[in-house]
């Protein structure tokens, strides 16, 4: 293996799977009717073990990843890796992604130093192929998604600047960022400190602004929406928050004008955000201040997919579009204003000043 530093994640990993098995010390005990049941039925039909299935295919990938890390005289590093060999290291990405669907396995992938590994992997823009590295950043989404434990130590790892990078790398194509947007978003949603601290963030901010521009993948804008909307709707999000991602939610609203965005899905999901902002009332302004761009652009497209022909299969698919355009004018002509949110207060903790006595405290 290499003695370059970039790739000690591989290394770690190696080591890993020769010297533990992912598990802990248990005292031994009888084995219950159902497990001998299941054992038996593992002996007669092959049943999979999927966490023995789960080493076997970090071991093969390791494998494959060790020869390309070999670096050469000239000190360059060797990327030989044939079309056959990316789709077997993707096909097995894919299977282990498949198998830390479940809670269990993704805790123990986590014990074997297995998250190192995909954001190593994942990182190595030289010398892996990046439909490989996608399927890497794939099974960090599927990993993280929904799973606390996961996300803490992805958070301990600096996993979103980690991704990050890869994000802002322009050499990366449009696919693999959508990827690591789903990633990140899969990591923060749904942990308060990690929300907090992405909102505050100007970079990753701007990993959500940067999406939504008129040149990026239809994919890339709809999962960079499907973000902005989960942070600035979230039960922990704040007046301060939603001010803090103005720039993406004006990019939001170019999208509701159906002359500007074609793409149905992305269209539904800027009215379905702005609605939503407007409904929780933590800052309006925004949305307010485009009041009249809006309004010029709803208030005809509510007369056009009112004229379709009713009980045609088109009237029918807008049938949702045409009822989030009336509820959003409906809340806009409240002329709603941001009712300023008091600062929380400031605790002290450092307790009395030296020259205190406390000789006026309450007794």
């Amino acid at each position: 293996m290499s003695d370059n530093p970039s790739w000690a994640w591989l290394g770690l990993l190696k080591w890993t799977l020769a010297y533990t098995d992912g598990t802990t010390d248990t005292k031994p005990q009888e084995m219950s009717a159902e497990d001998k049941a299941f054992l038996e039925d593992v002996m007669k039909n092959g049943i999979i073990n999927e966490g023995e299935r789960m080493r076997e295919i970090l071991k093969e990938l390791t494998d494959a990843l060790d020869t390309i890390s070999r670096t050469g005289d000239d000190g360059e590093e060797s990327a030989d890796i044939d079309e056959e060999q990316e789709d077997r290291m993707i096909e097995l990405l894919t299977e282990l992604r498949d198998i830390v669907e479940q809670i269990d396995y993704a805790k123990s992938f986590v014990s074997i130093k297995g998250l190192p590994f995909l954001l190593g992997c994942a990182s190595q823009g030289k010398s892996v192929p990046e439909g490989v590295r996608g399927a890497c950043v794939g099974v960090v989404s599927t990993l993280s998604q929904n799973n606390p434990p996961v996300q803490q130590a992805l958070l301990d790892l600096e996993a979103v600047r980690v991704l990050a990078e890869i994000y802002f790398d322009d050499s990366n194509g449009s696919s693999l960022k959508g990827k690591v947007v789903q990633a990140i978003s899969c990591i923060v949603r749904g942990h308060v400190a990690a929300e907090e601290a992405f909102t505050n963030d100007d970079v990753c901010r701007m990993i959500i602004e940067r999406g939504l521009g008129s040149g990026e993948s239809a994919s890339l804008r709809r999962r960079c929406l499907f973000f902005l909307r989960a942070l600035v709707c979230s039960d922990h999000t704040s007046q301060k928050r939603v001010r803090l991602f103005e720039e993406s939610i004006k990019s939001a609203i170019t999208f509701v004008d159906v002359e500007q965005e074609t793409d149905d899905d992305i269209r539904q999901s800027a009215l379905d955000l702005l609605l939503q902002i407007l409904l929780q009332k933590k800052s309006v302004n925004c949305i307010m201040g485009e009041k009249n761009r809006i309004l010029a652009v709803g208030v005809p497209r509510v007369a056009n997919l009112r004229a379709l022909p009713d009980g045609s299969e088109e009237k029918e698919f807008y049938e949702v579009e045409l009822e989030t355009w009336e509820n959003l004018i409906v809340e806009l002509a409240k002329g709603l204003v941001d009712v300023e949110e008091a600062e929380p207060p400031v605790l002290l903790l450092g307790g009395r000043p030296p020259d205190d006595t406390g000789a006026n405290l309450p007794q």
